[in-house]
């Protein structure tokens, strides 16, 4: 929906399922699967979409919370990227048509049964590509090829250290990093994790202690790229391990949440640690011949150029065609329906998906097969390149059990 406006919770047959982020009285943030008006046909350069699956990031988790700046006021439906099936087509839309099966990107209003949106960020998916896997492709893979690729320009040979590497990011840059040949691949994760992880990554630790040691040893040398998802302690740690002329860029603040979400000295306490990245000193960069960038696609997306929507467009198509060559696959961790959204975003916070949660407007009998992530390998310096990072095996993800009497795909 391009509005935010007149939502209820009176079901008509005009009205559409949808989550929104409503405040209480007391001022608590809270999602609720509510319906709002359907949309009106679109307009010039829109098109009408009637999603099927919708992917969850961590910026829905801020968002939810409150802690996303530039938010929308409450009431209003959230999410940033879904796929489905276009119903209609406004003027001066060209390479579009109905029926078409596409993804989308679009700054909120994803969680939603019916959507419109401009025509810029609405891709045609690949026919092999299930929507589940549309939905959870294009804020992860974007994102990782721009941070690998295009800001930090990763070389054979090089040594790269990522943060949060069972998350839909960290899987997509384990994926991709395969595509750099001689790459020492590091991250960390939840130790719960490792044993999926271990398989594809070289060098894993466990982020909650303090990691910089451990990895002087096995490269004393430095990072020649450090991509960061955490902020606050991170930030610090990452640059000093950098090598000389070494990459440092930062693409979220999952360290916000590091503390107790309903407590709100945890929060004061996590974000006075992540205000303390503002004191990086740019003499200390120019001394140690380092650099370092900011990169947000959410805000690519809302104050970019029309040179900037043709850039991501260009990557989108180039992450097609790695997923046409098998290069890489989307990981879908789990599927929970609007009415579970709550669920589905529990996982996120308390870090427990390998890959992408999504979230449907309802679960159809037919609905495409959830798959778990394989396991295997053992610890220390693993050859990974035999593979593209973690991926699907034919095991039903028990989320998948659950039944629902809608069938409105």
């Amino acid at each position: 929906m391009t509005s935010n406006d007149n939502m209820t919770t009176t079901n008509t047959s005009v009205d559409i399922k949808c989550v929104i982020v409503q405040q209480t009285f007391t001022g608590k943030r809270e999602l609720k699967v509510t319906t709002a008006p359907k949309p009106p046909p679109p307009g010039d350069g829109e098109v009408l979409i009637a999603v099927k699956a919708c992917g969850i990031n961590f910026n829905d988790v801020l968002v939810r919370y409150g802690l996303l700046e530039e938010s929308p006021r409450p009431p209003f439906i959230p999410g940033f990227e879904c796929s489905g099936e276009i119903l209609d087509i406004g003027t001066n839309v060209t390479h579009l048509d109905r029926g078409d099966r596409v993804l989308v990107l679009t700054r909120f209003s994803a969680w939603a049964e019916q959507i419109v949106v401009k025509k810029d960020f609405v891709f045609k998916i690949p026919k092999e590509m299930t929507f589940r896997e549309a939905a959870v492709l294009p804020i992860a893979y974007l994102t990782a090829y721009i941070l690998l690729f295009e800001i930090g320009n990763i070389k054979p040979g090089q040594t790269l250290l990522f943060h949060s590497a069972g998350g839909g990011v960290g899987v997509a840059l384990t994926q991709l990093s395969k595509l750099v040949p001689n790459l020492t691949i590091m991250a960390t994760a939840s130790p719960h994790k490792f044993d999926v992880l271990r398989a594809h990554i070289h060098y894993l630790f466990e982020h909650d202690i303090d990691y910089t040691e451990d990895i002087k040893k096995i490269t004393p040398e430095g990072i020649d790229l450090v991509l960061d998802c955490m902020a606050g302690d991170d930030c610090e740690r990452g640059l000093d391990l950098l090598k000389f002329n070494g990459k440092y860029v930062m693409y979220g603040t999952s360290s916000l949440l590091s503390w107790d979400v309903k407590n709100l000295f945890g929060i004061t306490k996590g974000m006075t640690n992540w205000w303390q990245n503002d004191k990086i000193s740019c003499l200390r960069l120019f001394q140690d011949s380092k650099s370092i960038h900011g990169f947000n696609l959410i805000q690519l997306l809302q104050y970019g150029s029309n040179d900037t929507r043709r850039y991501l467009s260009d990557i989108m198509h180039k992450v097609f065609l790695l997923y046409k060559e098998g290069k890489i696959k989307p990981v879908v961790d789990s599927v929970f329906t609007f009415e579970d959204v709550n669920s589905a975003l529990g996982k996120l916070v308390e870090r427990k998906n390998i890959g992408k949660v999504v979230i449907e407007p309802f679960v159809n009998a037919k609905a495409e097969k959830v798959k778990k992530v394989k396991a295997g390998g053992a610890s220390g310096h693993q050859d990974s390149s035999s593979t593209s990072g973690p991926d699907d095996d034919d095991e039903k993800d028990p989320e998948e059990v659950r039944q629902s009497s809608s069938s409105n795909q």
